[in-house]
């Protein structure tokens, strides 16, 4: 049964943290944890988790905003499950933070945690709906409201995200399933299949290869495969319910092909990338990026970079399988992020364009500035669609196009509604010293010269625009998006996860991504609390300053008589400086 937590709204008059020395309460309160408590816990929306609990009268949940909040801390420092139980049950900074004034109370027991994140996962997979993601940005919505940040100018980048899971070689992967499989089948099942399993259940699969000659895999893959497809084929009435079976079949299918009747093995080259990595986490793919080899998934951040800010906050994470393209994830989030947001400019590297994206920004008003592009380079020896200027209308249609040379032509719809031209007169291009190069039309029919563009071509061409403007002005507002993704990928082994799946790497990374927010406001409210000691400590020293000169005319005996009240020497002092 769903209850809500509201205890830590109301302090004990005796309590572990209230006994503690003024000193040291002090000192707590002004630490992460009381950021974190104010900041982080004290925003959970508890009731977006009451659909995972019964509706039933029964025993009442352990509070949800707890069990959040010890995911964020988990995630934010790096934990074990087991570091952060312990840290729950003993760091009082923890307990703080979590909305706890006493050390006796709220204990619960580890297994409450996986039973949590199994609800969530189970929720994910039935409705889509991911209940931390949206906790997260609910918390970072507020923050930005209470601090008044602004969100007009965001910048994004992606990381790549290891998952806890064995490298294996593809012979290996095939007698780990195998392996699994022979498990999988019951008692009468395992004493008929025993002669066909017998080769590969002896030793584990890493050992299976330690016998092999290079040259022999490729044998050894064959005969693998030979018994995958009796398998596959035999046991499919009987086992096609089971998850096991399931990845039995899909490995098969990945890695053999049937040929006229014959059974082969897949060329390297015709297994696919999202093809099955490891049994352990069917949701993990193979990418090669620069060179390098990566298996898992891709977690893509966002966040605010506007120069009035007085920090930056993060305001979306996106996980995926590696292979999907960062344009993807930037298409996918763009709407979104205007409907939370101010968002009207978008800083990206080079992998964030495509025509879907360009359609995004045209219909949501969002500008794409990124430090490189996609896609061969136009020539310098013609002039290009980016030379030119665009006079929009106020939907962000071109209307009018001004040439390089200063002629300008009327922009029309063309034959289909992806087509465009712009219609000049011959007499303006005659002394065009730009006349060889450019890539206009002459028309027969009529006195003019005609260029066709596309619109796909018009959002590359203004993009082109925005990134030589931003070369121009020194500015790469992108570029410091990557210590973010170290910020929140570096306590956690630089990007190798201790766990499992896409919604398990999504919901750590958000909540890493939790926890540094948390850190910056801190860092933020630390900054100000110690320039308003240093503001103080300046005005206390300019008001001793003024009462000593004040005392030393007291001392002038000699020029101001002995009758004169303090009042009058004052009052004297602040009309006529001078006499200092």
């Amino acid at each position: 049964m769903f209850k809500e937590n509201k205890q830590h709204l109301q302090q004990p008059l005796f309590s572990t943290i209230n006994s503690l020395p003024d000193k040291r309460l002090k000192g707590l309160k002004t630490s992460w944890a009381g950021t974190f408590r104010e900041d982080v816990f004290g925003r959970i929306q508890e009731k977006d988790f009451e659909i995972l609990y019964s509706d039933k009268p029964s025993r009442p949940n352990i509070p949800v905003n707890v069990l959040v909040g010890l995911e964020i801390l988990k995630a934010g420092f790096g934990w074990t499950d087991q570091e952060m139980h312990e840290g729950f049950s003993y760091n009082l900074q923890v307990r703080y933070a979590l909305g706890y004034h006493n050390v006796e109370e709220g204990h619960f027991e580890l297994r409450t945690t996986y039973n949590f994140r199994e609800r969530l996962t189970t929720h994910m997979q039935k409705t889509g709906e991911n209940l931390f993601e949206a906790c997260f940005e609910n918390i970072t919505d507020e923050q930005m409201e209470a601090y008044a940040l602004k969100s007009g100018t965001q910048r994004t980048d992606s990381k790549q995200i290891a998952s806890n899971i064995r490298r294996m070689t593809r012979l290996q992967l095939l007698i780990e399933v195998l392996q699994r499989a022979y498990r999988m089948l019951q008692a009468a099942d395992k004493l008929i299949w025993q002669a066909e399993f017998e080769p590969y259940i002896k030793e584990k699969s890493g050992r299976y290869l330690y016998r092999l000659k290079g040259e022999k895999h490729h044998s050894h893959i064959e005969q693998v495969g030979i018994v995958m497809q009796k398998l596959v084929t035999e046991l499919a009435d009987k086992y096609k319910e089971d998850a096991t079976f399931a990845v039995l079949q899909r490995v098969f299918n990945e890695h053999f092909v049937v040929e006229e009747a014959t059974l082969r093995p897949k060329k390297g080259d015709e297994l696919t990338a999202d093809s099955l990595q490891s049994p352990d986490d069917l949701e993990a793919t193979f990418r090669k990026k620069r060179g390098e080899s990566y298996v898992g998934y891709v977690t893509n951040v966002t966040e605010t970079v506007e120069s009035d800010n007085p920090f930056q906050l993060i305001t979306k994470v996106q996980t995926e399988s590696n292979t999907t393209d960062d344009a993807k994830m930037l298409a996918e989030t763009l709407p979104e992020l205007v409907e939370r947001t101010e968002l009207e400019t978008m800083h990206s590297d080079g992998g964030y364009n495509s025509a879907e994206v360009d359609t995004i920004c045209h219909d949501e008003g969002v500008e794409l500035v990124q430090t490189a592009i996609r896609g061969g380079k136009p020539s310098s020896e013609k002039v290009n669609l980016a030379d030119f200027t665009f006079v929009l209308d106020e939907n962000e249609n071109p209307v009018e196009i001004i040439c390089p040379n200063g002629k300008t032509g009327v922009v029309k719809a063309g034959r289909t509604a992806e087509r465009l031209s712009a219609t000049f007169s011959r007499s303006d291009c005659v002394d065009c010293p730009l006349l060889a190069r450019c890539a206009m039309r002459v028309l027969k029919k009529t006195d003019g010269r005609r260029l066709y563009f596309s619109v796909a071509a018009v959002h590359l061409a203004r993009r082109r625009q925005r990134m030589k403007e931003e070369r121009k002005s020194g500015r790469n507002l992108r570029s410091a998006v990557e210590a973010t993704m170290h910020e929140i990928s570096c306590r956690l082994e630089h990007g190798r996860l201790r766990v499992r799946g896409k919604f398990r790497i999504g919901m750590t990374m958000t909540a890493s991504a939790a926890m540094a927010n948390a850190r910056r406001i801190w860092r933020y409210q630390v900054a100000e609390k110690t320039a308003a000691q240093r503001r103080l400590v300046a005005q206390n020293g300019q008001i001793r300053g003024i009462f000593g000169k004040i005392d030393s005319l007291f001392r002038l005996r000699g020029r101001i008589s002995s009758g004169v009240s303090c009042f009058s020497v004052l009052a004297t002092f602040l009309v006529h400086p001078q006499l200092l």
